[in-house]
């Protein structure tokens, strides 16, 4: 029994450090560190697929995923699948085949999109009918899925929290379960994230246990997007849902929000899609300290975990 491990590339940002400005060192200390392998950003304008490509393959690192641009704030402009404007749907949808074909490019075979984000937040409700909106959202996601088949490429659901994205649409695990039905026969799988699950379902490794084999990666961080260990998440018991369910997916781990350096990554444009990068820090240690304690802190709790039994 053992874990994979990966870094979601984008969160390094909130300790302080940009993959795209300087991705040689920082895949040298991630692979140093002991992990599998990077999530990169779904970015096209800002990540050559084939160069990247050539830097993870000399760092020994595997590209599981590239993780969409999806929110205002993380795009830089209106990508919303499901709203009423036509403009905004449709640039998402070219947007997601474009980070496709960059998905293909650097070997990933997993692509993720979140729940639909409008740029001013509904609350507590949409302001449209939830199935109108949802089925803005089955239109969008049809195209895409057929572009990323014939493409090769899986497509996995992040589950965001009601407070970010349009609540009922794509806003609890138990939502993504329902769109994959209504996907079917394409590729589509979950991507769930413990920040995000601990708002919008019940506990989180019952749910884990009731998605089962739609799991294809996991979101591992905290409920307050602090260290792991320094919120309430019982990571053991997640873990201990992972092995009893077969999971045999990627540990995808973020780096937690150190206060100032989480701000400045949004004041430097941290996923946008024309963005410069803001300055980076080029003493490595505090990215070593960070990435050693958060796969420290989970392989130390993979060995108290229960095995499987084994079928007579």
């Amino acid at each position: 029994m053992g874990f994979k491990y990966s870094v979601v590339a984008e969160t390094l940002s909130f300790i302080g450090y940009d993959i795209l400005e300087n991705p040689q060192a920082i895949l040298k200390a991630v692979k140093d560190a002991g992990y599998d392998a990077i999530d990169l950003p779904g970015n096209p304008s800002r990540v050559d697929g084939k160069a990247m490509r050539r830097l993870t393959d000399a760092a020994g690192l595997a590209v599981p995923e590239m993780l969409g641009a999806w929110a205002y704030f993380h795009a830089g402009e209106d990508r919303c699948l499901s709203g009423p404007d036509e403009v905004p749907r449709r640039r998402g949808i070219e947007y997601a085949k474009k980070a496709i074909d960059l998905v293909v490019e650097v070997g990933a075979h997993l692509f993720e999109i979140c729940a639909p984000q409008p740029p001013v937040p509904e609350l507590p409700f949409s302001t449209e009918p939830i199935k109108v909106v949802r089925d803005r959202f089955l239109a969008a996601m049809r195209e895409i899925c057929a572009y990323a088949t014939e493409r090769g490429v899986a497509i996995l659901l992040e589950p965001l929290n009601p407070y970010e994205a349009i609540p009922g649409v794509l806003t609890s695990v138990y939502d993504a379960i329902h769109v994959i039905e209504d996907l079917r026969p394409y590729d589509v799988g979950i991507q769930p994230d413990i920040f995000h699950m601990n708002m919008s379902d019940p506990t989180v490794p019952d749910t884990l246990r009731a998605a089962g084999r739609h799991i294809r990666h996991m979101h591992i961080n905290e409920t307050n997007h602090g260290p792991l260990g320094a919120g309430h998440a019982d990571h053991r018991a997640i873990l201990q849902a992972l092995v009893d369910i077969g999971y045999t997916g990627y540990l995808a781990v973020y780096m937690p929000y150190t206060t100032q350096a989480a701000a400045a990554s949004v004041a430097h444009g941290y996923g946008h899609a024309d963005a410069k990068a803001g300055p980076v820090s080029r003493d490595l240690s505090d990215l070593r300290f960070h990435l050693e304690q958060t796969i420290g802190y989970l392989k130390n709790l993979e060995q108290t975990l229960v095995p499987p039994p084994i079928a007579a």
